[in-house]
């Protein structure tokens, strides 16, 4: 088996998550819409699975988080500043436009208890963890985080 850097291992990732977002036959835009994919760490603590996702320029307002089952998904629109094509950029290296991740979560997470919070530019999803599993279908709002 191949070993693979980090960095080698995340672009590997990355490639196959763009791949899977794109429509068919095309390639990026769907109905002339850009998509991105935000960078995310996703780690544990005794208490709860955490999932940061940096996603400035996001209004907390346009992300909408499901939580259906083991899957956690992620969606919202970085809107283009310059979407009136009025602009002559010169360089371009942030990305706009819809984003949607999704990730596995552990069957022992108490979905009533999901929280999330918006701040600094970090969108920060917390899944307490739970003794016993349970299928749940929740939406998630995203409140501005406290000082």
């Amino acid at each position: 088996m191949p070993k693979y850097h980090a960095s080698e291992w995340e672009r590997i990732q990355r490639s196959a998550e763009k791949s899977l977002m794109e429509p068919p036959g095309g390639a990026g835009e769907a109905g002339g819409a850009h998509q991105w994919i935000p960078s995310a760490d996703v780690y544990e603590t005794p208490e709860r699975w955490v999932v940061k996702m940096e996603v400035a320029g996001i209004n907390r307002e346009d992300v909408e988080i499901t939580l259906d089952d083991r899957t956690l998904v992620v969606r919202g629109c970085r809107p283009d500043p310059c979407r009136t094509g009025q602009c002559k950029f010169r360089q371009v290296e942030i990305d706009y436009g819809q984003f949607e991740r999704r990730f596995i979560i552990p069957k022992s997470v108490d979905a009533e208890r999901v929280t999330a919070s918006y701040r600094n530019g970090f969108l920060v999803i917390e899944l307490p963890k739970s003794e016993k599993a349970e299928h749940a279908t929740v939406t998630v709002i995203v409140e501005e985080a406290q000082e």
